[in-house]
């Protein structure tokens, strides 16, 4: 595998680039936001959201399953007035986030195994990478060559990290295993906080009309395939012996908020 940077240049580079970026403080007045690892389950969540809400409010349901017109992206307007402004991005953590004096939304903050996210990832862009498995797994530490590889996500769980743990009443954690696990508990979290009221018949809406089934048939053709993981392979088996000693080292220097998961299990 590829040499590494080590830990020290790496939370540098990652601090750098997260104190340019204004995005989440630009956009925080909304009413909720979800920030997501890539391939976390975002679109499932906000179409079951999405779904719930037009439930209750008696709306149309959501166009595509990524469910824009309900959770749009920071630049997206609010589409249906009588909902609160709630907004999605992949944003990483600006470092000011955990100061008092800024006024933030409630964020819910998705993850996902690492691991199986970039499996996922890969599968997705792999045409558009061009390179085989192993490599793309090494990553960029520059951030430059793909739309996210490990790096990025260490990069997002390690800006996310220190705010679920000193504003937990602000910042609520979403694992995508305890989603598919128990749809109906994650979703009800969500719904707590983010203050949406929503009542348990609609909480059961959103999930049954929200099944592989019915998020395929709403594929937006403007965006490319992939939205719904159709490969029946165990993500884990894309790495051989070699590549999982070096990922579970990787966490090891670089990961400092895993948030739940062991990287030293397969």
């Amino acid at each position: 595998m590829s040499m590494n940077p080590s830990p020290a240049h790496f939370r540098f580079h990652a601090w750098r680039r997260a104190i340019g970026n204004f995005s989440l403080i630009r956009h925080r007045h909304c009413d909720g936001q979800l920030v997501s690892m890539h391939q976390s389950g975002t679109h499932w969540l906000k179409f079951m959201l999405a779904n719930a809400l037009s439930y209750q409010y008696e709306l149309p349901p959501p166009r595509f399953n990524h469910a824009n017109d309900y959770i749009g992206g920071p630049k997206d307007p609010p589409c249906h007035a009588p909902l609160p402004h709630l907004l999605s991005s992949h944003s990483i953590a600006h470092p000011w986030l955990g100061q008092r004096w800024l006024r933030l939304p409630r964020y819910v903050v998705l993850v996902r195994d690492v691991r199986v996210a970039l499996v996922a990832n890969y599968a997705k862009w792999a045409t558009r990478y061009g390179v085989d498995f192993e490599e793309y797994l090494q990553g960029d530490p520059h951030g430059r060559r793909y739309n996210s590889d490990v790096w990025w996500c260490f990069r997002f769980l390690n800006s996310w990290g220190p705010l679920l743990t000193q504003s937990a009443s602000a910042t609520t954690l979403v694992r995508y295993e305890d989603l598919q696990s128990d749809p109906y508990r994650e979703l009800s979290r969500v719904n707590v906080a983010w203050e949406l009221g929503l009542k348990p018949e609609a909480l059961e809406h959103g999930i049954a009309a929200s099944d592989k089934s019915a998020m395929a048939a709403k594929d937006d053709p403007a965006r490319p395939p992939g939205a719904v993981r159709t490969s029946t392979q165990a993500p884990l088996d894309h790495f051989d012996g070699a590549a999982r000693e070096w990922f579970s080292d990787l966490c090891a220097q670089h990961l400092r908020y895993p948030l739940g998961y062991d990287y030293t299990r397969w």
